[in-house]
């Protein structure tokens, strides 16, 4: 199965990676350690490896006994081909209900193509969406909002609804 993204998620880690370069390599802010030749299994690889992870973690309070939570990255993706469609650091809210059940409203969706506008109404008002479907497989994943009749709800413009039962968490 080869590679038939057009874009590719990066994991938040990733620009602190980059970041990491900058800074002082024996700080102890850098939580990276390279290694410029290694191995991988049985082959060299000539570019840096990744060591040491670095993990993100929450905490509730700023006592240091609270037990923290980890702030997990989770990349998205359709659930008949598994193309990427977008990832856990682009969702506002979990608390939407689409055609099939729950729903996530996301502010970015990459890899999707946009069907016919119409106008739906729904439990908010009265909206102008269109269907988004997998650029790869055609089965639709949700909508995007286009335009609202209400002014309190103009915030949904622009954004998109991932429907749970048409997406699937990618490794």
């Amino acid at each position: 199965m080869g590679l038939r993204y057009t874009s590719y998620i990066e994991s938040p880690l990733a620009s602190d990676l980059n970041k990491s370069f900058k800074g002082s390599r024996n700080s102890q802010t850098d939580l990276y350690q390279y290694n410029e030749y290694g191995t991988i299994g049985n082959s060299l690889y000539s570019g840096p490896i990744l060591l040491r992870q670095r993990r993100r973690t929450l905490s509730g309070s700023s006592d240091s006994s609270s037990s923290s939570q980890e702030k997990i990255f989770v990349t998205y993706g359709c659930r008949r081909c598994r193309t990427h469609l977008s990832s856990s650091s682009h969702v506002i809210s979990k608390d939407y209900r689409g055609k099939t059940g729950t729903a996530y409203l996301m502010d970015e969706v990459l890899n999707v193509l946009e069907g016919n506008v119409e106008t739906r109404p729904m439990l908010t008002g009265d909206y102008v969406v269109c269907d988004i479907l997998c650029h790869w497989c055609k089965n639709v994943v949700g909508w995007k909002y286009l335009q609202s009749e209400r002014k309190d709800q103009r915030y949904k413009e622009g954004k998109f609804i991932l429907e749970v039962k048409t997406i699937c968490k990618c490794d």
